[in-house]
């Protein structure tokens, strides 16, 4: 009998040391106070003679983490007017356009966004070219702004 009641006591005595567990929600807070943001540019580049397009890589975010209603804008400016300059005669030019630099934009999220860049020569302006080293300088300007 001494054994059975142990028993029921021990058995009493962990049932009342059991407390219930109760799941209570959670907040997961992180807090950044500035925006940061990485681009990555096209460096120097070699346009073939007479080729009528070529790719001359791209503008991409390698970081960016904006504030809710806020953008990266990227513009392009060409120190010749969007024309390769002969090295030894700045009056011989080659005119050329710059396609894919319209509109780049990064947003929030917008981490895999690229924008691939490439010049275009005209086959007439090859033909007639002044031989030699012609150069142009494209600068990127970088804006962080309202979207």
């Amino acid at each position: 009998m001494k054994k059975v009641v142990t028993l029921v006591l021990a058995v009493l005595l962990v049932v009342s040391c059991a407390l219930p567990a109760f799941a209570d929600s959670m907040t997961i807070s992180t807090e950044a106070s500035k925006a940061d943001y990485q681009l990555s540019f096209p460096a120097d580049t070699e346009i073939p003679w007479e080729a009528e397009s070529t790719p001359i890589g791209e503008v991409a975010a390698e970081k960016l983490l904006l504030e809710p209603g806020k953008v990266v804008a990227v513009t392009v400016e060409s120190a010749n007017g969007y024309a390769l300059v002969n090295t030894q005669d700045a009056q011989k030019k080659i005119p050329y356009t710059l396609s894919g630099a319209d509109s780049m934009v990064f947003a929030p999220g917008g981490i895999d966004t690229t924008y691939p860049l490439s010049v275009a020569v005209a086959n007439d302006a090859w033909r007639t070219a002044a031989a030699g080293e012609h150069n142009d300088t494209l600068t990127f300007v970088v804006e962080y702004k309202n979207a």
